[in-house]
């Protein structure tokens, strides 16, 4: 394919080399177009990708010696990797913004829970947007104030149905895209505590029997299952590094083999390897008892710019860019924004405080800046002290000073990182020069990079506000399922809709205890759609109350509701039905909840029924008779009790399929009505229906052999319901199927033998499943697994099996 190419370029050469005026014309044509092709005219996609708690030198390619990232490794082989990289702050949210924005922590001035950055900063998404680019939105943490005003679009339709499956929502969107200029920016979050790899990378690196132990499986048990562990709960030492170690290092291989290599598969089936710029980079990295704990600030309260927080990976790959370069000098991640907007030949604000890598990448002289890092002690749950407490430093190649400033303290650190890379011991009284030098130096950076003060006019100060806010949703002490919800949790509350309010909420117990306020616009807010790992987490910040107030005019605030979060894996089948019982035998106050919230969805449901015109219901019952008068020859031709049996069939399939697309918003109601109470319901009636068929199989049957068939077959029918069903409304949907199982057999035998009507039913049955999961894939509020065939063919199939046992016993069969 060259040579054809060439030849021609060839004849041409040699004509217009014989022809002055032709020669001069290819002068023009290479000084017009050669360029541009070599300066980057064509336009590339950028694909960044943070990942949380990220540390470097546990990847093979920064010199690591387990084989840990062997997808990683090929990407920097492939791309430039800088090996002194250092994050502006080491917690996750000023770690991120200051990616994001090219800016210092301090300046972007998001450095604590509840706040946002300043509408109008320049972001990557903002100002490759002015540039072309699609800016999708496809981040989880969107919803939260630390990660609002990015500029990201929400342009991308399908972000919530994916989100909840974790990184599909990027895969898809790069589908979506691919015939596009964009920029994706995406989030993993799976290296953060707890450290729980799965079950295939557990024991990759973990020393044999770890966990065995009494007082070790209970430090074992806390690391795996706590997402905050502050210093002081569990008490750990050198023994347990290489455990601690090896369960790390299985996430970032589990990462790497089932996050990265499958991306960059999926990359190059779409052709968008050549084409796409890729940044891989942190937040902050992650202490591994360097410092005699783990985790960063808002993990372990013990905020530290130590080098093992915040040392971060830098691995850039894509056209321009050399393959196999690695750049020794110290950089920061203010400078990955500009030195993207240079790869794509994008200007650079002023306003960005990072510089362009390009000149170094490209092997030109570099003169070494010093990084600056600020963070406080405790992150995102930092304690009002806490708050207005900064740990600041400035890091050289040779020497790295910490300044801690706040309530009671003032205090410096220096450490000489050539003598001391561990940074064990701090020499600032015997480096008094340097001391002095770098504190000066220190302050003129703190000083320099404070943002400006706000000015915005208060959108409530023009607003007449006459009423107090109620809450709409959620109720008091309501309890959110994962499934009933749509995965995600919203309030909603009145007001008028341009008001600004504010969320005030006092989170959690214990280490898992938050107070604060959040700042937003509207009558409503939805947070989520979470992952299944990401719903089980939030639970542990139980119980969450909160109230509305307008900004400003905090006494006109509505009354704390409080609600709770189910994880996904709460109770086994027997605690399931013994809260069942116990909730109908005993809780009578629970009960009379229930039965108020079901009889007040029964009033509600009768007023919209009252609603309709008289007109409405007398052409409803002229339609129906009608319909009866063209039908009636055949009916009697079929015989009444045929007639009578299909019939409940059919009304009974055509209500499950009618209800399917409003069946979220009627078990969010229910919810509602019954403050969480609706939940016992399908348990209860899965014991009392199993009773019921225990009760009715002794009134016919007085032999053992039935009670011993159906016993497993129950058991079976509980556990489906009860572990596999993930939510109440998706048990009452499994029930549904065994029920159908007895209303088709009754509506069969009359014209086949038991055992073809036991077969016909059972396959009738599934067949309706599956059409009925293919309605759920079509509708746009409903989710599709294929897990959800199986189940209603299982279900049916043990309703049947049901049936014929008490089938047997009424007809004297043992068999």
């Amino acid at each position: 394919m060259q040579n054809q190419r060439l030849c021609p370029w060839d004849w041409r050469w040699g004509h217009w080399i014989g022809n002055p005026d032709l020669h001069i014309f290819h002068v023009i044509l290479l000084a017009l177009f050669l360029p541009g092709q070599v300066s980057g005219s064509e336009p590339i996609n950028v694909l960044l990708i943070t990942v949380d708690t990220f540390r470097p030198d546990r990847l093979g390619t920064y010199g690591y010696e387990r084989d840990t990232s062997p997808s990683l490794d090929r990407i920097a082989e492939e791309g430039v990797l800088f090996e002194n990289t250092i994050s502006s702050s080491s917690w996750t949210t000023p770690g991120l913004l200051s990616v994001l924005t090219g800016l210092w922590a301090p300046s972007h001035a998001v450095d604590v829970r509840g706040k946002s950055l300043a509408p109008g900063t320049p972001t990557f998404a903002t100002l490759l947007r002015q540039e072309g680019y699609a800016t999708p939105d496809i981040l989880y943490l969107s919803s939260i104030p630390n990660l609002q005003n990015l500029g990201l679009t929400p342009s991308y339709l399908q972000r919530d149905k994916y989100l909840p499956n974790g990184d599909e929502v990027l895969f898809r969107a790069l589908e979506t895209y691919r015939d596009s200029t964009f920029f994706l920016y995406y989030h993993y979050r799976n290296l953060h505590l707890p450290y729980s790899p799965s079950q295939d990378y557990e024991n990759l690196y973990t020393p044999r029997g770890y966990d065995a132990s009494g007082f070790m499986a209970e430090k074992v048990a806390a690391i795996r299952k706590n997402v905050t562990i502050p210093l002081g709960s569990v008490i750990l030492n050198k023994k347990d590094e290489a455990w601690i170690n090896g369960l790390y290092d299985g996430q970032i291989r589990e990462m790497d083999e089932t996050f990265f290599r499958p991306l960059m598969a999926h990359m190059k089936r779409l052709d968008l390897q050549e084409n796409t710029l890729l940044i891989i980079t942190a937040d902050h990295g992650e202490e591994l008892m360097e410092h005699g704990f783990i985790g960063h600030p808002s993990t372990s309260f013990k905020g530290n710019s130590f080098d093992e927080v915040l040392k971060i990976p830098l691995i850039m790959r894509g056209p321009r860019l050399p393959a196999g370069r690695r750049i020794q000098e110290q950089v920061q991640n203010v400078d990955i924004l500009p030195t993207v907007l240079d790869l794509v030949n994008a200007p650079i604000p002023e306003t960005v405080q990072g510089q362009s890598l390009v000149h170094l990448i490209n092997g030109g002289e570099h003169v070494e800046q010093p990084a600056y890092t600020e963070t406080t002690p405790g992150g995102y749950q930092a304690t009002s002290e806490m708050m207005d407490t900064r740990i600041r430093a400035m890091r050289t190649s040779e020497w790295k000073l910490i300044h801690t400033h706040g309530p009671g303290v003032d205090e410096y650190e220096l450490y000489n990182l050539i003598l001391d890379p561990k940074e064990r011991r701090s020499v600032a009284d015997d480096h008094p020069e340097v001391l002095d030098r770098m504190r000066s130096d220190l302050h003129r950076w703190v000083l320099s990079t404070q943002p400006r003060p706000s000015i915005e006019v208060p959108v409530n100060s023009s607003m007449p506000l006459t009423e107090p806010i109620r809450v709409l949703f959620p109720t008091d002490q309501q309890a959110f399922r994962y499934a009933d919800v749509g995965k995600v949790v919203t309030v909603k509350w009145t007001g008028p809709e341009r008001a600004r309010y504010v969320i005030e909420y006092k989170v959690g117990e214990v280490n898992y205890h938050l107070e604060g306020r959040m700042p937003v616009d509207g009558t409503a807010v939805q947070y989520g759609p979470y992952t299944e790992e990401m719903w089980n987490m939030l639970s542990l910040y139980n119980p969450f109350t909160f109230r509305i107030a307008y900004e400003g005019a905090e006494k006109m605030a509505s009354p704390w509701v409080t609600f709770t979060v189910i994880p996904t894996e709460s109770g086994s089948p027997a605690g399931s039905i013994a809260i069942a019982i116990a909730v109908s035998a005993l809780w009578w106050g629970e009960v009379t909840i229930l039965l108020t919230g079901l009889v007040a969805a029964l009033a509600i449901l009768l007023r919209k029924a009252s609603g309709l015109s008289p007109t409405d219901f007398v052409s409803s019952a002229l339609f129906l008779a009608i319909l009866a008068g063209i039908f009636r020859p055949l009916l009697l031709k079929l015989g009444r009790e045929r007639v009578k049996l299909w019939g409940v069939v059919v009304l009974y399939t055509g209500v499950i399929f009618a209800t399917l697309s409003h069946l979220p918003l009627v078990w969010r109601a229910l919810w509602s009505l019954t403050k969480g109470r609706i939940d016992y319901t399908g348990t209860a009636i899965t014991v009392v229906a199993g009773v019921g068929f225990l009760g009715l199989l002794l009134a016919k049957n007085r032999r053992v052999v039935p009670f011993l068939l159906c016993l497993p077959v129950l058991g079976l029918y509980a556990y489906l319901l009860m572990e596999l069903g993930r939510s109440p409304a998706e048990r009452f949907h499994l029930a549904e199927y065994g029920v159908l199982s007895l209303l088709l057999f009754r509506a069969i035998r009359i014209d086949m033998p038991n055992t073809r009507a036991y077969l016909l039913g059972w396959c009738l049955a599934a067949a309706l499943g599956c059409i009925d999961e293919g309605i759920q894939w079509w509708l746009p509020n409903r989710v599709f697994e294929w897990k959800d065939i199986g189940l209603n063919f299982l279900s049916s199939g043990l309703g049947m099996a049901l049936v014929s046992i008490l089938q047997s016993a009424k007809d004297g069969d043992d068999t």
